[in-house]
């Protein structure tokens, strides 16, 4: 099996569509005709020779979007030869094309501002402490929005202290632990709430009370309105802190936290993401948000 082909059958065993498995190797030919035509091995290619490839494809008027859509597919053929063991280090670490925009980074939350999200929200209602556990996970598990909506009764591992958070095409599923107090709330929730809120009469006259293993429901069992409870909780915590922004500000804050606290695979893991060219990216809005810090309190000039 040749190179090319090898890389193929990598991006179809991790699931990539078919245009995108079409579209890499198409990339990866073109790449390794360039080494080789630089005589070089792919092993052999070093971060400065990646900067030259770049520079070849600019001057053959090729766009600059173009140019980083190359680099993307170029670090997943490296962290193929880094999986099969023919490279130790990744020389597409910490490359970019400039001129591209970027994911909008949002100002970090401190660890400190996350726990007082969790720990002054109020917890009133039913729904209150529902949505303080949706909160918790959010705050200490960093979890998307789609993937509490996809979650379960059997997710939650009360006496191990872990929950299972589901994979899904584009972002791995991981086994995460929770914190002392969290567990005390969604024992409350699994409990008590939950049922609760089963019995309650739907809000809607035309629907009937459904029983369902979905971990996070409404009244009487409605499990489409995951949205709504979002947007009743991020009313309540901008009370709490009015310059959050939204559950991605939170999920951000959570991994730039996790990528200083450990090394970038286990921020990697921890966030479910797929690659580590995702995982990197909050490495730099933390290095931006020192950056500002040095700025406001060590100007120039």
């Amino acid at each position: 099996m040749n190179e090319i082909e090898a890389f193929t059958q990598y991006l179809k065993a991790r699931q990539f569509s078919p245009k995108t498995v079409t579209t890499g190797r198409s990339v990866i030919g073109l790449y390794l005709k360039w080494v080789k035509q630089e005589r070089m091995e792919p092993e052999q290619v070093s971060y400065q020779d990646l900067l030259g490839f770049m520079k070849s494809c600019h001057q053959k008027g090729i766009a600059q979007r173009t140019v980083q859509h190359y680099l993307n597919i170029i670090k997943h053929y490296y962290t193929y030869l880094e999986e099969i063991g023919s490279i130790s280090v990744n020389p597409t670490l910490g490359i970019e094309v400039k001129g591209v925009k970027k994911r909008v980074l949002y100002p970090i939350l401190e660890p400190h501002e996350l726990h007082t999200l969790y720990h002054h929200y109020p917890t009133v209602t039913h729904q209150d402490r529902r949505n303080k556990v949706l909160l918790g996970l959010l705050v200490y598990q960093g979890i998307r929005t789609e993937e509490l909506a996809r979650m379960t009764t059997k997710a939650v591992q009360l006496r191990e202290g872990k929950i299972d958070v589901p994979g899904s095409r584009k972002h791995n599923g991981r086994l995460m632990p929770l914190e002392s107090h969290q567990i005390i709330d969604l024992y409350d929730y699994l409990l008590q709430v939950r049922p609760a809120l089963l019995n309650m009469a739907p809000k809607r006259k035309t629907q009937t009370k459904i029983e369902t293993d979905q971990l996070f429901i409404g009244a009487g069992g409605n499990c489409y309105s995951l949205s709504n409870m979002m947007t009743q909780l991020m009313i309540k915590v901008r009370k709490i802190n009015p310059n959050l922004h939204n559950a991605k500000h939170i999920r951000a804050s959570v991994i730039t936290k996790w990528v200083k606290q450990y090394n970038l695979r286990k921020a990697q893991y921890l966030a479910g993401h797929r690659y580590i060219s995702s995982t990197e990216s909050y490495l730099q809005n933390d290095l931006e948000g020192l950056q500002e810090e040095i700025q406001q309190y060590h100007p120039l000039g």
